[in-house]
């Protein structure tokens, strides 16, 4: 082979290369979707746990084609921001409160806020399950907002936690009580509390600077966040008892998902949801034997006491439907507070 023809030879395997890098580049690629979730949740909470494993679950579900990265302890934005940073696009995902949210999200928000109106955490994961299925007003909320509810977590009762002795409706006068939403601080009001509207990490400090005296929270969530350290007396009367925060994402996020991804995403979150209830009952004997031996107190809250709290509330139900009467909802809101009290009852 003369050199003109190794030349013509060499030019034509370049060629060929060529071409056939350029049919390489043109195939598919295994695509990946990464989606950002924001917690507000600590990384140790029994919650975060669950969704690490839904995190994995999905990805290794969806063969890797689907990635959850998560970020712990509001990283990525304060707890109020969530919904405006799925909005925007900054995130996909939001493990929040909608309970913070209660003008864009009212049905979402009343059993995440209603007080002293559920009294166990299975009672929590039943309405939600049926919520979500049995009322479609629910996911058109959602949806209005640019969101699609994936799963809710759940939270041991939330006991009354002080920085001194409270057994009595009475020993509430003057305090000055962490709330959220709106019902709740029509709770502390009735019993002459004054509600202050704190976001979770901010109770720690709260209760450090006297901002708050007490908190309804449930005793993991006294380990987790440490509030031992500010606060060593509980007493045994739930505020509060129902889901937390749910798991979001974005529509947009959502709509780019193919059909098989987000069915995979839905079975995970289901399976998740039951998850996240058994680990919170198991966490909550745990936390008790924890609290005992750093030095907190538990007291009773009499029966009696606890009923004088009650009858002193308003009437939360037909609070929540008169208000949603006037959204033009009021049949949503009474079907949703029909199957609360089948849950209950």
């Amino acid at each position: 082979m003369n050199l003109h023809q190794m030349k013509r030879t060499a030019r034509g395997l370049i060629g060929a290369a060529a071409v056939f890098g350029t049919i390489l580049t043109a195939q598919p690629a295994l695509a990946k979707t990464v989606l950002k979730a924001n917690s507000q949740w600590p990384e140790a909470h029994s919650g975060s746990q669950v969704d690490k494993w839904w995190a994995e679950e999905i990805e290794k579900r969806t063969n890797g084609e689907v990635q959850v990265r998560l970020f712990f302890s509001s990283a990525l934005g304060k707890a109020g921001e969530n919904l405006e940073l799925m909005r925007s696009g900054a995130i996909e995902i939001a493990m929040m409160s909608p309970g913070y949210f209660p003008a864009q999200l009212p049905m979402h928000a009343a059993p995440n806020s209603i007080p002293m109106a559920m009294d166990t955490v299975g009672q929590a994961t039943e309405l939600m399950e049926r919520l979500m299925d049995e009322v479609p007003a629910l996911n058109a909320e959602a949806e209005e907002n640019g969101l699609k509810t994936l799963f809710f977590h759940h939270l041991n009762p939330y006991l009354l936690v002080c920085k001194e002795p409270v057994t009595d409706v009475a020993g509430m006068a003057g305090k000055k009580l962490r709330t959220w939403g709106e019902a709740l601080p029509q709770a502390a009001q009735a019993v002459g509390a004054t509600p202050v509207t704190l976001f979770l990490p901010e109770v720690y400090e709260g209760l450090s600077r006297g901002t708050v005296d007490c908190i309804p929270f449930s005793v993991d969530l006294v380990v987790n966040y440490k509030i031992y350290e500010v606060a060593k007396h509980i007493s045994e009367i739930t505020i509060w008892e129902g889901p937390t925060n749910a798991t979001w994402i974005s529509l947009d996020a959502w709509n780019e998902l193919s059909p098989e991804h987000q069915a995979i995403i839905e079975e995970v979150s289901r399976e998740a949801m039951r998850k996240d209830r058994d680990v919170t009952l198991a966490a909550d004997a745990g936390a008790r034997e924890t609290l005992a031996d750093l030095g907190v107190t538990f007291h009773e809250f009499p029966e009696e006491e606890q009923q004088k709290w009650r009858d002193a509330n308003p009437d939360f139900f037909a609070d929540f439907i008169s208000v949603m009467d006037e959204k033009g909802q009021g049949d949503d809101a009474r079907k949703m507070i029909s199957i609360w009290n089948e849950v209950v009852q």
